[in-house]
């Protein structure tokens, strides 16, 4: 899944009280590869920015075992954990299907997970990607590169428009990250093509 686990994630992080909506997210001055990360995050910056050691942070605070079981309870993709807190939705071992996300997100905006109406509501406010007057996309990229396979890249979320709220799931297979643009931009030229965006 890559950083789309951040939807779930913050939905865990939030119920474990490891942050909050108004949290400070210090930066430990480490030197990483995005500038978008090198500051101090709120959560709306954190998953805004795709900020990796950001959740990686909330990994730790929360573990392996408490993972494993929120895993279970929200039925998201193959369940796995694995061993590495800092890694396992990155290139460890959890799998998710295009289908499979889509089905984890029609319970999100139905409110069917477990968890808190307060949180579902934060997190589909920090999930706003694009704001129009006719419709609004509700979504989160994601880059993953599982052991000398393609980059795989994510586009996962809903619209919401006149005519009705829609639900995607994109993913890009790329030689590299140069592509990873693509993910988004395919996305809304099919939303476009089929008249959900106007």
């Amino acid at each position: 899944p890559g950083s789309t686990f951040k939807i779930p994630n913050t939905l865990i992080a939030l119920d474990q009280g490891v942050v909050d909506e108004n949290s400070i997210i210090v930066w430990d001055k480490v030197e990483r590869m995005l500038p978008s990360w090198n500051q101090d995050q709120t959560l709306e910056s954190a998953f805004k920015n795709s900020c990796v050691w950001c959740y990686q942070r909330f990994a730790r605070g929360i573990g392996l075992e408490k993972y494993q079981s929120y895993l279970k309870k929200l039925h998201y993709g193959n369940e796995k954990v694995g061993r590495d807190i800092e890694r396992f939705w990155l290139d460890g071992e959890l799998r998710i299907s295009a289908y499979e996300q889509i089905a984890f997100l029609k319970k999100l905006y139905l409110n069917q997970l477990p968890f808190s109406l307060e949180h579902l509501t934060l997190l589909k406010k920090i999930m706003i990607d694009e704001e129009k007057s006719t419709y609004t996309i509700y979504a989160k990229t994601g880059w993953a590169v599982p052991k000398d396979l393609e980059h795989h890249g994510w586009y996962v979320g809903y619209v919401e428009s006149s005519s009705g709220v829609y639900f995607f799931a994109t993913n890009v297979l790329t030689p590299s990250n140069q592509q990873l643009y693509l993910r988004k931009l395919v996305t809304l030229a099919v939303l476009k093509s089929k008249g959900i965006l106007e």
